[in-house]
Parts: C-alpha cells; structure tokens; sequence
C-alpha cells in the first residue's frame, strides 16, 4: 500500500515559486546551480553553472562530461540517493569541458525534484566551488614544502595563475624609512629582462603618500599611468617596456610584516594582464585572502639567510688572512656573492703620498661567483682631493651616486667598463681620525643601490674594521720582523722551529721551509742553556752566547737547504728569548750577532773618551793660546824689538792649536749619550768668549766675522763646553758658506732677563734625491738634519734656539740665553 504521503501532488505554487527563484534568485546567484532529470540531462543551469563548466549555454552541458572519472561514480551513488528522495551533500572534483586538463574542487548540496504525484523526476544541485580552499591550501602546502629553497615564489606564480590569470607577476622588495621609499624587482614571472635597467626606484612624496594611503588595488594600467603622481614614472624604462608588452590590467597588494606601530612595507606583490578589466572586485577579494603574503616573506627571509650565510663564511675567510692584499680580496669576493653585485674594489687611503691606490677588486661571473679582475696592487691610484673616493676621504662619510654622469666629480677609470651607478664607503680604525680603505661598488644599472644597502654595507664596514686594523698590524709587524737585521726564530714549547725571518735563515745557511720543524737545539754547538729550558730547569730571558753550528752537506741535501759556504768558523751570537701567551705555549728568540755589539760598545767608549778628552783639553788649551796671544800682541807692539820670525811663529802655532781645539769641539759633538744633561752651568762673560773665540780663528777667516758687541759685558749662565760647541758649530757653517765678498755677522742683544746672540750668513742651496733647491728654508731643513742636537744642547744650559729665513736671502741663527745672576 502506497504511503499517502508519496501521493500527495506538489501544489502548483510552489511550482510557480520555483520558476520564480530561478528567475530572481538562481539566475543572479555566484552559486552553480544545476537541474537535471534522472537521466542526467540538464534543464537549467544559471550563469555561474555555465562559467564553472566552460560552456556558453544549456544545451552545450553534459553532465557525463562534468562528472568524469571518479566524479562519475560518485554521480550514481547520489543519484540512487535522489529516486530514494534523499537529500545530498558531498564533494567531488569536476572536470571542463573546454579544458578537460583542469578541474574543480566542489561541495554540492542536491535536493530532489517531484512532479504533482509526488514521484521524483530529478533533481537541483547548489555548487559551492572549493578552488579557493584549495589553493589556498597549495599555497600553504608550498609554502611549507618549500621555504627556505630558491623556488617557492616560481611554484607559488605557477599554483595562482589557474586561478587568477596573469601575464606577469611581479615581486618588488621595498626599502621604506622616513626619508626614503625605494622598490627594486626581484622576482618576476614568466622571466624578462629589462631593456634599459633600473635598479632601484625612489618614490617621491606624492607616490608615497598613495602607497601608504592604499592596501592594495586594481587598476587600469594606461590610465593610472597617464595620472598624477603615476605620470611622473611614464618615462621610466620599465613603464615603457611593460607598455610595449601591451599590458592593461594590473591587481596589487602591499606585503607588510610586524604589527600596530612596529608594522611596516617589505614589498609589493602585482600581477598584469594583457587583458583589459581582467581583475575586478571578486578577484581583488580572492587575491587579499589568499596567503601570499607568507610565501613572499618567506622568499625574502631565504635571501635574507642566504646573505647571513655567507657573511659569516666572509668572517672565517677574513680572520684566516694574513696580509692585507688577501684580506682585501677576500672582502671583494664576498661581497659580490653576499649582494650579487655587479663590481667591488678594495681601495687604501696612502696618506703619506696623499693617494687613493687600488688593492684588489673582483666582479660577478655568469654563475653569480665571484671573480678575480687580476688586479695588483697599485696598477690604479688617484689623489685624494679627486673623484667621488677623495669626497670619502674628505667627509669621511658614504657616498651613493644614482647615476655617475650627473656628477661633476666622477673620474673614469682606465678599465673601460661601463658604470652608471656608484656606491663608496670609508673603512675606519678604531682611533677612527681618518679613512684607512674604501670599499667602492660600481654597476651598469642607474640607480644600482638603495638606503638599505647604504646602512648594510657601512654596518658591514664597522665589523670589519676590526679585523682589517689587526690585519694591518700583523703585516706590519711582519715586514718588521722579515726587515729586521737580527736573526728572529719562533718555536713551539718543545722548541721545534715554527718559523724564522731571512736573516735568520742567513745566520743558520738554510731556507725557511727547511728550518721549519728542526729543533733549535740541533742547531747550536753546546746548546746547554737550551737544553735546560727545555727541561725546564731555567726560565730565563737570557740564553747567552752560543755559536752557531753550519749544516753540513749531508744535512743540506736532506733538508733542502743551501749547501755550505767556504767560511768554516762558527758564528757567536747572544741569544735572548721571550714566551708567546700561555695559550698558543711557546718562544720567540732572538740571536744577536756579537761583533755588531762588540764594536757599539767600542764606540760608546770611544765617544765618551772623546767627550772628556775635549772638556780637560778646553782650559789648557785656552791659557795656552792665550798666552801665546800676549806674546804675539807683545811683538806687534810698536817700541819694541821686533822680530819678525818670532811673529810667524807664534801665528802658525795659534792657528795649529785653534784647529786643535775645534776638531776636539766637534769630536764631543757627536756623542749624543754625554749630552742628556748640562755639565755644569756657570756665570760665563759671553762677549769675552765670543771675543776669544774670534781671535783663534784664522786671519783670512777673521776678516769675514763682524762682531757687534754690547755696550756693557754681557754675562750669562751657560754650560762652557757646550756653549763653545754650539757657537763653534753654527760660525764654522757659516764661515764654510760665505764666499769671499760676503761676512758673517755676530750681535749681542741683551734684554732685562735673557741675552740673544744673531748669527747672520748666506747658506748654500741645499740638494735633495738628485734636485736642486734654492730655498734658504731648505738649506736650514738640511742644517737642523746634520746638526740634530743643538736645540737640545740649548735647552740643556735653559736658552732657546731658533732659525729665521731673512728676506735677502740670508739666513739667521738667534741664540737665547739666561742672563747671569752673579757676577764672576
């Protein structure tokens, strides 16, 4: 018996409801919906049925086509379901009909439809479609699957352009402060090249304002470019390009990272379509809810990683250098791979020639590594007051130049390569006074750099200072140690050779590498002292002497070492050591050659001899020649008996004794240890010397001296013997310079606390490396050169000294000295 509830017919309102749904309701819906009988042939199908299908009308559906495969199966299940009047919801992926290739993702929701007598003749299906879900969860999927590896946003563009059509997508990385908002492509898809290349763009206050007033966007591409603040990049090299590719359409958002306050712009992410009005509402939605902006961070973190990376592999590469050229092209090398630039050059600042000299430099291969240009040092030098790496020096401060042809200080370079942009940062050391190195990066783009790159590369610049300053140290300690005359050998704690300079490797007739490893004790005849260090019974810095013992030539062959001279006799040398920190263990020795020492010590005697011979000999020397003055002055007297022999006499013998005295003078000149302090200081009647001082000069020398005395006797306190020195020293000068019309002029200026004497003369022009100079300042440079201590033999006795270059070409020594507090 039928159930009364199957016979009761469906009235004819609610049919005519129907109709009217599909009219107001279906027909207007962003829901598929479908009708079909139980043969599966489709009665009505709304505008989102059609789209979702890829036809363009009822009767061009087929629903076995839609529902291929497993679809298919799924299809019958719920059809039984419908002739059961049961309602449905399920998913199951469909497949186009214009493009059987690509499928959906649906959830349906199928209710049966009955005729007047209640009997199902089919049904109306609601499609929800699931291509959003799912691809959002593809996205996460490769976003997962995917960080951290090189081609996340290539998967990410291929898995979104089913669903949003495009033909290119365009990743642009933003630098934003408050002065700046620059943006550079880093990714795009399909791949172009850019015709005219720009690197960065700097947006101005109008742009910004709109990139910060906006989220995102759709936009019609001609127009928005056509508009203000837009139009002012019409003419850029990318706009022109994206133009001829006939783009129309253009969908963006902003990718942001941080929150609240801390939220900022990191990039912009845009697709383009050759189609006009491609994008609308619908997708501007789907594009903002799609998680995109995870992947695009994630890109920019595995960049950002990467660069970590190979920064610290720059800082163990770095602390492994040595020298200063390796540790310069190691900078450049790492600083091609660590920012993918184009051309780095190393540059040091030599202040002593005022020059800029290149070190090293390195440019980008084809497989983004870097590689050496063959650069060596100082094939490139400028001064340091031209170009954009004089301004470095000068302001001390980074120099970022967009584009090097509208800068009046770019100076082109002999390598020929093109560059448009430039970007040059200072090295400092620690005392931070002065520029030491230059990195300078150079690209063919215009505008290759950012602020970013700015900020990173001086911070960079900070941290390697350090290890440049300890590089620059350690090289000069080296070329200190290899130039240094005494032999210097470095061992471990058990005293094998870990390294030696040439003259050691001179003293012991053998080549470093085949010292290296030998026990310093195999190298010495008798090496006690050694051998108790090396117990450890002695732990003095003092070895003492030991001679040398020669490799023989069975040792030479077998250590690769020079075979031995003719000289057979060991060399004795004294030996003193040093201990390297507790952490590294081990000696530093040095081995003095003894004759070297033997004959300073010889001469420190010799000079001190000559010193004390000089002072004893003053004073018998002066009574001597004083009295054989009285003598000579007594002859010349008129009344007297004159002889005329007697006269020449006495004026060959003063004028033998005078020499004598002023060789003694000069010998004690030049002991600079018995000079430290003033001997001793007493009340010496200045014009009273000077006076004697000129007599025992020669006659012909005499008549050159004009003395100018004072009107009183002049005392002063002084050093006797180093007041003859000075005096003696400057008029022998003097005396050797004038030619035979000129004089040397003496005057004795006294004043209330100190007396000054003025010595007066023309100096020769003085000759330097192989040049000429008529300067009188360059005579009297050449003057305090050979005379380097009588400004402290002055100060020594509390007077002055000084050198004044006179407008007639003369030059004056004044001498100042305390005036006399008692009387002698």
């Amino acid at each position: 018996m039928d159930d009364p509830a199957h016979e009761r017919p469906t009235s004819a309102a609610a049919a005519a409801l129907l109709g009217q749904m599909k009219r107001e309701v279906f027909d207007g819906s962003r829901i598929a919906v479908i009708q079909r009988d139980l043969d599966n042939h489709v009665l009505y199908a709304n505008a989102a049925a059609l789209a979702m299908s890829g036809v363009s009308s009822v009767d061009e559906m087929r629903i076995d086509q839609l529902f291929a495969g497993e679809a298919a199966r799924v299809l019958d299940d719920e059809t039984r379901g419908r002739r059961d009047r049961q309602l449905g919801a399920y998913r199951v992926t469909l497949t186009r009909q214009d493009d059987p290739a690509r499928q959906l993702a649906v959830e349906v929701t199928g209710l049966p439809l009955m005729d007047a007598r209640g009997t199902v003749v089919g049904s109306i299906g609601f499609f929800r479609s699931l291509q959003h879900q799912v691809l959002t969860d593809r996205l996460r999927a490769l976003t997962l699957s995917r960080a951290g590896r090189a081609d996340l946003l290539p998967r990410v563009a291929e898995a979104l352009r089913a669903e949003l059509p495009f033909d290119l997508m365009l990743v642009s990385r933003v630098v934003a402060d408050e002065d700046h908002w620059e943006s550079e492509i880093v990714f795009n898809h399909p791949p172009f090249q850019q015709d005219v290349p720009t690197a960065w763009y700097a947006l101005n206050a109008a742009q910004r304002a709109f990139m910060e007033a906006h989220d995102g966007g759709v936009h019609d591409f001609d127009a928005v470019m056509a508009e203000p603040p837009w139009s002012d990049m019409a003419d850029e090299p990318i706009c022109r390009q994206m133009r001829e590719m006939s783009l129309k359409s253009s969908m963006w958002r902003r990718v942001t990272r941080g929150e609240g306050e801390e939220e900022r712009t990191v990039a912009t992410l845009t697709l383009l379509s050759r189609d006009r009005d491609a994008y609308d509402e619908r997708h501007q939605a789907l594009f903002n809810q799609l998680p995109l902006v995870e992947a695009v961070l994630c890109a920019l973190d595995h960049a950002e990683q990467e660069r970590d990376r190979r920064q610290l592999r720059m800082f163990r590469e770095l602390n492994r250098c040595v020298d200063i050229q390796s540790a310069c092209r190691c900078l450049s090398d790492a600083l091609i791979e660590i920012f993918d630039w184009a051309h780095v050059a190393l540059f040091r600042i030599d202040s002593a020639r005022e020059s800029i000299v290149r070190v090293a430099s390195a440019r980008r291969g084809a497989d983004g590594r870097a590689v050496d240009t063959g650069t060596v040092w100082g094939d490139y030098a400028q001064r340091t007051d031209q170009g954009v790496l004089g301004r470095v020096v000068r302001t001390m401060a980074p120099q970022k130049i967009p584009d090097v042809a509208l800068d009046p200080d770019y100076l082109r370079r002999p390598d020929g390569e093109p560059i448009r942009s430039e970007l040059a940062v200072p090295i400092l050391f620690s005392e931070g006074e002065r520029v030491r190195f230059i990195v300078n990066v150079d690209d063919p783009r215009v505008n290759a750099f950012s602020s970013e790159h700015v900020r990173q590369l001086t911070d960079l610049a900070h941290e390697v200072a350090g290890a440049m300053e300890r590089i620059s140290d350690l090289t000069l300690m080296t070329e200190c140690v290899n130039n240094v005359s005494d032999p210097i050998i470095a061992t471990d704690a058990k005293l094998r050779i870990r390294r030696v300079n040439p003259a050691a490797q001179a003293l012991f007739g053998a080549s470093g590498k085949a010292l290296e490893g030998r026990c310093l004790i195999t190298l010495f005849e008798h090496p006690r002292a050694l051998e108790s260090l090396l117990d450890g019974t002695v732990a003095g810095d003092r070895i003492g002497e030991l001679r040398v013992r020669r490799l023989t030539e069975e040792d030479a062959a077998t250590e690769g070492a020079d075979p031995p001279g003719a000289d057979p006799s060991p060399a004795a040398v004294f030996v003193t050591r040093r201990d390297f920190p507790g952490q590294l263990g081990g000696h530093v020795f040095i081995a003095r050659d003894l004759g070297p020492i033997r004959r300073s010590v010889q001469l420190e005697f010799l000079e001190d001899t000559a010193y004390e011979l000089a002072v004893e000999t003053q004073a018998p020397l002066g009574m001597a020649m004083s009295w054989l003055e009285g003598r000579l002055e007594a002859a010349h007297r008129p009344g007297d008996a004159r002889d005329p022999s007697l006269a020449r006499d006495l004026q060959t013998v003063l004028r033998q004794l005078g020499r004598v005295k002023h060789a003694f003078t000069r010998l004690a000149m030049y002991n600079r240890e018995a000079r430290v302090a003033s001997r001793s200081a007493c009340v010496v009647q200045l014009d009273s010397e000077l006076e004697a001082l000129l007599a025992s000069l020669a006659a012909s020398e005499r008549a050159k001296v004009r003395l100018d005395a004072a009107a009183q006797r002049v005392e002063v306190e002084a050093d006797h013997m180093q007041l003859h020195i000075v005096i003696e020293s400057l008029l022998s000068v003097l005396l050797r310079a004038a030619p035979e019309t000129a004089t040397v002029r003496l005057t004795l200026v006294p004043d209330d606390r100190d007396v000054y004497l003025r010595l007066r003369g023309r100096l020769p022009p003085a000759r330097r490396h192989g040049e000429r100079f008529a300067a009188p300042e360059a005579a009297q440079a050449d003057l305090r050169l050979a005379n380097p201590l009588l400004g402290k033999l002055m100060k020594n006795q509390g007077g002055s000294f000084k050198v004044n270059a006179l407008a007639d070409g003369d030059t004056e020594f004044v001498l100042g000295f305390p005036r006399g507090r008692t009387h002698g």
